[in-house]
C-alpha cells in the first residue's frame, strides 16, 4: 500500500507552497528592507573605526532573507497546513484573516532581525550562497512535509475482515474520516460507490469489491464554484452497470463508468431510480426561491435520449431525500411511493407503461417512513411513523396481510430471501415475514461501545444490491462493511 498520494501533492501542497512563497517574498522584501536598512545604520555606527571590513557589510539582504524564511515557516505554514484553510466560506475567511494578522507581522519582523544579526556576525570564511541554498532546501523540505501531513486524506483501504455475525462479510472499508453521504451497490453487488464530503468538497469513489481496489474516482466542483447542480445528494448504478448516476438538488448526471464522461444532464434532482425499459425516475428540480415553485413531482426520463416522458404528481420534500420512502420492485417495473411524505396513501405505478396499478391506504396518517418490495414482487412492507411499526401488504388487492409489532421504530427496511431487514435502534434485525419472529441480528454498534440498555448510535447510510444478494452499511467509528445476505455464514 502506498502512503504517498500524488493528487494531494499536486492539487494541495504545490499550490499552497507557491502561494506561501509569493506572499513570503512580498512581505519579507518589504519588512526586511526596512529592518535591514535600520540595522545597517546602527551596525555601521557601532563598528565605526573598530572593524573596517565588517562595518561595510550591508544587512538588507540578510534581513530580507531572514524575514522571508520566518514568514514562510512561522507565519504562513501554520495557516496553510491547517485543514481549516480548505473549508472556505465566511468563517474560514475570518479565521484566515485573524491568523494572518497575528502571525505574519511578528514572524516577518523577528525573521528580519534574526537575519540582520546573523548577517553581521557571520564569519567571513562562510560562503553566503552555499548557506542560503542549504537553508532554502531545509525550509522547503520542512514545508512540504508539514503541508502533506496536515492536508493528506486518510489512507482508505478495503480488506476482508474475520468472519463474524450471521452473514458472510465480504469486505470492509476503513479510513474515511466521517460519515459517508450515500452508499450504492451495483445490481450484482460487485461494485460499491461511496459518496463523501471532505473540506466542503464532494468525492465519489467506486470500489471493485472482489479485487478490493478503486476503479473510478469522481471529484466535485471546488467549493467556490459549486451550485445546486453540483452538490451531490445521492448516487446509483444503471441497470447494466455500465453507467453511474449522480443526483444533485437541481441536476441528475449520467456518466460512463469507463471514462467518467457525462452522457446526460437531466433537469431532475435529489434522487434517481433506474427502471426497466431504460427508464429513469427522479424528483423534479425545483427552484425553491421562485415565486410559485412547483411541487416535488416525480419525473420519468428516457435514459437513452434524456427526453422527459412523464410527470407523476407528488410532493416529496427534499429534506427527507436521504430516506425517501420509495421502493422499486425486483423486476424494476414497479415504483411504490406516498404522494406526500406525511400521507397514509401509497401508490404503485407501472413505470414502463405509465400506469397506476394500485393504491393502498393505511389507517395511520402520520406518515410513511420506508418501503420495500418482497423478493417475488408480490408484497410490500411498509414502515409507519405511528401505529404498527411494520405492516405487510398484498399490493394487488390493496389489503394488509401481516403486522410485525415488535420491529421498533423503523428507520430503514430491505427484503431479501433471508427475511426482512429492519434498521432500528442502531442495528438491523432480520424478521421472518410469515411469523414476525427475529431470525438474525446485525449488531452495528462499534467495538468497545457501551453495553446494551444505553443509547445506541444512529444508523448510517446503507444499500442493498438490486439482485438482493449484497448489503452494505456504515458502522460508526469502524467503517463501511459489505455482507452477502443471500446465505448464512458457515458456523
Amino acid at each position: 500500500m502506498s502512503y504517498f498520494n500524488l493528487d494531494t501533492f499536486l492539487e494541495l501542497v504545490v499550490p499552497k507552497l507557491l502561494t506561501m512563497t509569493l506572499l513570503s517574498f512580498v512581505v519579507g522584501s518589504a519588512v526586511g528592507a526596512v529592518v535591514g536598512w535600520l540595522a545597517t545604520l546602527i551596525w555601521r555606527r557601532i563598528r565605526r573605526g573598530k572593524d573596517p571590513v565588517r562595518s561595510k557589510r550591508g544587512l538588507i539582504k540578510p534581513a530580507i532573507f531572514g524575514s522571508f524564511i520566518c514568514t514562510l515557516l512561522l507565519g504562513l505554514l501554520p495557516i496553510e497546513a491547517n485543514p481549516a484553510s480548505l473549508i472556505g466560506g465566511p468563517y474560514s475567511g475570518i479565521w484566515f484573516l485573524f491568523m494572518f494578522v497575528t502571525l505574519v507581522p511578528a514572524s516577518s519582523i523577528s525573521g528580519a532581525m534574526i537575519g540582520a544579526i546573523l548577517g553581521a556576525k557571520l564569519p567571513i570564511r562562510i560562503k553566503r550562497p552555499k548557506l542560503t541554498g542549504a537553508v532554502l532546501l531545509v525550509t522547503y523540505l520542512l514545508c512540504v512535509s508539514i503541508l502533506y501531513i496536515g492536508l493528506a486524506p486518510p489512507a482508505v483501504v478495503m480488506t476482508t475482515p474475520p468472519p463474524s455475525g450471521p452473514f458472510p462479510v465480504v469486505a470492509e472499508l476503513t479510513g474515511y474520516d466521517g460519515i459517508p453521504k450515500d452508499l450504492a451497490l451495483s445490481n450484482n453487488g460487485q461494485q460499491l460507490a461511496v459518496s463523501t464530503v471532505r473540506y466542503s468538497e464532494d468525492k465519489v469513489e467506486i470500489w471493485d469489491v472482489p479485487s478490493k481496489r478503486v476503479v473510478y474516482t469522481l471529484k466535485g466542483e471546488p467549493n467556490a464554484s459549486r451550485t445546486l447542480k453540483d452538490i451531490l445528494a445521492s448516487l446509483t448504478f444503471s441497470q447494466d452497470g455500465r453507467e453511474f448516476i449522480t443526483a444533485a438538488p437541481q441536476q441528475v448526471q449520467v456518466r460512463d463508468l469507463a471514462n467518467g464522461e457525462v452522457r446526460l444532464r437531466l433537469d431532475g434532482g435529489h434522487v434517481a431510480y433506474p427502471m426497466a425499459d431504460n427508464k429513469l425516475v427522479t424528483l423534479a428540480a425545483v427552484d425553491a426561491w421562485a415565486d410559485n415553485p412547483e411541487p416535488y413531482n416525480l419525473k420519468v426520463w428516457d435514459l437513452t435520449t434524456g427526453k422527459l416522458l412523464h410527470t407523476i404528481s407528488a410532493d416529496l420534500a427534499p429534506a427527507e431525500s436521504v430516506n425517501l420512502p420509495i421502493a422499486v420492485s425486483p423486476d424494476s417495473r414497479l415504483l411504490a411511493f406516498p404522494p406526500k411524505i406525511y400521507s397514509n396513501q401509497i401508490q404503485v405505478w407501472d413505470i414502463p407503461n405509465h400506469k397506476l396499478v394500485s393504491s393502498l391506504v393505511t389507517q395511520n396518517p402520520a406518515g410513511i417512513l420506508s418501503l420495500t418490495f418482497s423478493p417475488d414482487g408480490q408484497q410490500l412492507a411498509i414502515a409507519l411513523a405511528q401505529g404498527p411499526p411494520l405492516t405487510i401488504w398484498d399490493w394487488k388487492s390493496a389489503k394488509q396481510i401481516k403486522t410485525i409489532a415488535n420491529a421498533g421504530r423503523v428507520e430503514q427496511v430491505y427484503w431479501t430471501q433471508q427475511g426482512i431487514f429492519v434498521g432500528s435502534e442502531g442495528d438491523f434485525k432480520v424478521f421472518n415475514p410469515q411469523t414476525g419472529k427475529v431470525l438474525q441480528t446485525l449488531d452495528l454498534q462499534p467495538a468497545g461501545s457501551p453495553s446494551q440498555g444505553s443509547i445506541n448510535l444512529p444508523l448510517g447510510p446503507s444499500a442493498l444490491s438490486a439482485d438482493r444478494t449484497t448489503f452494505t452499511t456504515y458502522i460508526s467509528r469502524q467503517g463501511i462493511r459489505v455482507w452477502r445476505v443471500d446465505k448464512l455464514a458457515k458456523r
